[in-house]
């Protein structure tokens, strides 16, 4: 098929794929899944129980947001692009390394799973906690790694995509923070902590080919740093290493990245030349 041909092909596409209205699907998440946390936390009051208190927080809005987010995707005929993505081995170079980043992610959850006292919790804390991260990993990872990134990748290349998800991704989490009046220095840092972490749910989304890969590594991570929270003594070591790999881990990832889109546009030039 000629590229002419495939232009005259039309789109699917209901919604165009354009910034905006993938920042307002994130914003949309965030105020319904945060904005509906802290609103049936304080209708809670002080105090409540840890099982409950999860449950309400998050059983509640989270599925309404994810609802509307997979509804969106089917409606707009995002829905092939949003779950899927190239792998690396169909891509050229071959990074097979960049398959690190979802295994690194993979052994600090079960670090986290072996530090975790199993014997001192209920199985309702357990179980409650793996529905609701996984939840939690479901609706990040289909708003961020997902409809935002289509709506991005449709324009710009890979180092935007990369870059424009990570920080959104990162200003998402600081909802709470702002509301509660945290220093701006101290939301600062989160948000750069937190798009570290997005770099790398990218990343496990390029290496792996599928949008299932971050939402598990995502979900799972959360659900084993909330078994362990309080832990401090098997955990301090542990958490000063994996800050250490995501940074190193993260800067390789965008390096790549970059080096990525230089290939492409080279390759572009020599094929249509000025």
């Amino acid at each position: 098929m000629t590229q002419q041909a495939a232009q005259e092909i039309p789109t699917r596409d209901r919604v165009p794929r354009v910034l905006w209205v993938g920042l307002v699907a994130v914003l949309v998440y965030v105020l319904i899944a945060a904005g509906g946390g802290l609103l049936v936390d304080a209708v809670l009051g002080a105090d409540p129980d840890p099982v409950i208190e999860l449950a309400a927080s998050h059983l509640i809005p989270l599925p309404i947001a994810i609802g509307a987010g997979l509804l969106f995707a089917w409606r707009s005929g995002w829905w092939h692009d949003i779950w899927t993505d190239p792998p690396i081995h169909h891509t050229k170079p071959r990074r097979w390394w960049m398959l690190l980043v979802p295994l690194a992610i993979a052994a600090q959850i079960v670090a986290l799973l072996i530090a975790t006292p199993w014997a001192q919790l209920s199985a309702s804390y357990i179980l409650v906690g793996l529905i609701c991260y996984l939840l939690v990993g479901l609706g990040e990872e289909l708003f961020c790694r997902g409809i935002l990134l289509e709506s991005v990748r449709a324009h710009h290349g890979e180092t935007v995509t990369l870059l424009v998800t990570a920080i959104t991704f990162g200003l998402a989490h600081t909802f709470g923070s702002a509301l509660a009046g945290v220093p701006v220095g101290y939301i600062a840092f989160q948000v750069g902590v937190t798009a570290m972490e997005g770099v790398l749910f990218y990343a496990a989304l390029r290496a792996t080919g599928t949008l299932w890969a971050p939402i598990m590594l995502h979900g799972l991570g959360d659900w084993g740093r909330w078994l362990t929270a309080g832990n401090d003594d098997s955990t301090a070591t542990a958490a000063g290493v994996t800050q250490i790999i995501t940074i190193v881990l993260s800067v390789a990832v965008l390096i790549s990245v970059i080096l990525e889109d230089r290939r492409t546009r080279r390759t572009r030039a020599a094929t249509h030349p000025a």
